[in-house]
């Protein structure tokens, strides 16, 4: 008999594939089991040598020993005749397809589920290495936020950065799509399938990962998946030890393996532009990436800033030389001031510090330091053309960093390019899908343009995925009547926004009632939570006092109105001058406003004046047509008419200027309704064909 059937014989290739498949199932349970328990790496290395030993002796087992009647023999002590290795055969038969119908089921089950074997498992090669995926669209990657293998939650903060440093990186890669933090933050531990993430997203490719510190190692997995195929396109394994230098070789190294795979070759500026630590020292970048954490929770808040800025503190202290450190203290300093928390000179000082000491450090190009430019210029100095020279040069060397073409967009509103402004908020927001106040941004951009068919498309496309965002359904609200004069419709809109202290619906609340000719209404607004939550947080004095007093006058309750007049007069007695543009600005307008009211003209209108001149429509023409605006109602009010109109010729249809049908439905303005001249300049050009007008308004 030969060798091959005598092995036969004795069952040893139906051993063999029996152990391989029990051994393909017990290793997938034992990597699965063992990665999320945050087991360290030497027991599972342990467990698959334990079972390549186990194989051996199990071949050695089946050819030595035989299974008979009475137990376990030699295999050269049973007779040949008594041998029963038939019937073991057929036991082993039945084994082995029962355990590869497992197998089959557990594949079968990773692949509906979404999971998939642990990198350690699969073979360290890429499948797309050297040909990009061709398909449209596919230059697109959503980094689904890593698990932390070490499951110490004090280690999330880590994990999160080395997420975040990753999305950095790729952010600054030319013609790829890369989604923010905050869209990919929301599928933490969610049980959604790859392909419903990534068709939320709009991407085409998927990066999941892990992140286990443990003492002086480091294990940073990742796998690249191709949603169309749901196969992997490249994965691995990075276990070395935990210094700066070993983090971001592994960083640059994934994203060298993402672009190979996705897009092609880096080239020689973005392999530049994502190569280096920002530190040599390992307690320096963990202070900073608890700093950035905190600053990446949800809210618009001093309390993030003021708990982030002792790490930052501690990571320039440890290195002076932590470019990174300092442009996140700049950060935090410069919302200090412009959340209100801290307006000091020591204070602006504290952030012109900050980011000059990076730029000291940093190249002049390097888009973290431009992108941090860019925002003092806006915020401290309002030099919005530099600000938006600085921007456009970060958004340059970031292309796929939504912040930045957040920013951009802010700075082309001031600067009165509406459009510009548009566009780089809508592609903010393809790049940050799940950013709803990117959204809320583009859509008051437009109102503040007058495109209601472009508002209208845009609201349509937002409010099917965030029905329940406020500001969205706020501004769908008020939609009929900034274009067809519908007060009826837009207040059956609004009872449907969920009540919020933000901006939009403050808005809507006070001011809907107006149009509606419902003075009760605007009165009762004004007790409302959520208003006077929004109002109370503005800081800006006397607001409340001239709406009730206008109210209140066309109630004729005239004693009522003229106390709620002198309360707002005194109240913005003494303003303060010092304060940033804005602020002042508005208290100025809120003061005039109330003196015209009384009556008194020439100190009326010396305060409009003066409040143009510190914020004039040249300098900003975003924010500078309000005390335009205001200055127009002052002199309508106390009998200056042609000047007053010249504003109105000025202002009407313009971006930020006045809306003919709220100037056309707002009883503020009837003081103005005996003149033709201002009738004739107000009225909607589809008044004929509205059927919405209301009763009381210009006839």
């Amino acid at each position: 008999m030969s060798i091959f059937e005598e092995l036969s014989r004795r069952n040893v290739f139906r051993v063999a594939v029996a152990y391989t498949i029990g051994a393909w199932f017990i290793a997938q349970i034992a990597d699965l089991v063992l990665n999320n328990i945050g087991a360290p790496d030497w027991v599972i290395q342990a467990l698959f040598l334990l079972l390549v030993i186990g194989f051996a002796a199990a071949l050695i087992i089946s050819w030595a020993y035989e299974i008979t009647p009475e137990g376990i023999k030699r295999e050269r002590d049973v007779i040949r005749d008594e041998s029963i290795t038939h019937l073991t055969a057929r036991k082993l038969d039945y084994i082995t397809v029962v355990a590869a119908l497992g197998v089959a089921g557990m594949i079968g089950w990773q692949q509906m589920a979404g999971d998939r074997p642990a990198t350690a498992l699969m073979p360290m090669t890429t499948i797309a290495e050297s040909k990009p995926a061709a398909r449209l669209g596919a230059q697109s990657i959503a980094v689904l936020p890593f698990a932390n293998r070490s499951n110490r939650d004090e280690d999330l903060f880590f994990t999160d950065g080395i997420h975040d440093d990753l999305l950095t990186q790729l952010a600054k890669i030319r013609d790829l799509k890369v989604i923010s933090r905050t869209s990919v933050m929301q599928y933490r531990d969610t049980n959604m399938r790859v392909p419903e993430i990534a068709a939320e997203l709009g991407v085409a490719t998927v990066l999941e990962g892990g992140v286990q510190r443990a003492g002086h190692r480091i294990r940073i997995n990742a796998q690249l998946i191709d949603v169309a195929t749901d196969q992997h396109l490249w994965a691995e394994t990075f276990d070395r030890e935990m210094t700066i230098d070993n983090l971001f070789d592994i960083q640059t190294e994934i994203t060298r393996h993402i672009v190979t795979a996705v897009k092609g070759k880096l080239t020689t500026e973005e392999q530049q532009a994502i190569s280096g630590a920002p530190t040599q020292s390992l307690e320096a970048y963990d202070a900073f990436l608890r700093a950035r954490n905190l600053l990446t929770s949800s809210g618009y808040n001093m309390e993030k800033y003021k708990s982030a800025q002792p790490y930052a503190e501690k990571a320039v202290a440890i290195d002076p030389n932590f470019a990174l450190a300092h442009l996140l203290l700049a950060e935090i300093h410069g919302m200090a001031v412009w959340i209100g928390y801290d307006i000091t000179p020591q204070r602006h000082q504290a952030a012109r510090t900050s980011l000059d000491k990076a730029a000291a450090i940093l190249d002049p190009g390097s888009p973290e330091l431009l992108a941090a430019r860019g925002e003092y210029l806006y915020r401290f100095e309002q030099d919005y053309p530099a600000a938006l020279n600085a921007l456009f040069q970060a958004h340059a060397a970031m292309p796929a960093d939504a912040s930045v073409l957040e920013k951009l967009g802010l700075t082309q509103r001031r600067l009165g390019l509406w459009d510009e402004a548009v566009g780089s908020l809508l592609r903010a927001a393809d790049l940050d899908p799940a950013n709803t106040f990117v959204l809320s941004i583009a859509a008051q951009t437009l109102v503040v343009m007058q495109q209601w068919a472009r508002l209208e498309e845009v609201l349509l496309a937002a409010r099917e995925r965030f029905g329940d965002d406020t500001s969205l359904a706020s501004f769908a609200a008020m939609l009929p009547l900034w274009s067809q004069g519908d007060v009826a419709t837009a207040r059956e809109r609004y009872a449907a926004v969920r009540p919020n202290a933000g901006e939009a619906y403050f808005f809507i609340t006070i001011e809907l009632p107006w149009y509606a000719r419902d003075f009760a209404g605007v009165i009762e607004s004004w007790d409302r939570p959520e208003v006077l939550d929004y109002a109370s947080s503005s800081g800006f004095g006397g607001w409340r006092e001239i709406y009730l007093a206008q109210a209140y006058q066309h109630l004729g309750e005239t004693d009522r109105a003229d106390r709620l007049l002198d309360e707002a007069v005194h109240e913005l007695a003494d303003i303060d001058r010092s304060r940033p543009g804005l602020p002042v600005t508005f208290e100025l307008q809120t003061l005039a406003l109330a003196l015209a009211l009384q009556g008194e003209k020439a100190r009326a209108i010396e305060i409009a004046e003066e409040a143009i001149r510190i914020l004039p429509l040249e300098s900003d023409k975003l924010e500078g047509n309000w005390p335009l605006r205001t200055l127009c109602e002052v002199l309508g009010l106390t009998g200056e008419r042609d000047r007053a109109l010249e504003i109105v010729v000025q202002l009407i249809d313009q971006p930020g200027g006045f809306m003919r049908w709220e100037m056309y439905l707002d009883p503020r303005w009837d003081f103005f309704r005996d003149d033709e001249r201002f009738n004739d300049l107000i009225r909607p050009h589809n008044l004929e064909q509205s059927v919405h007008a209301q009763e009381g308004s210009l006839k």
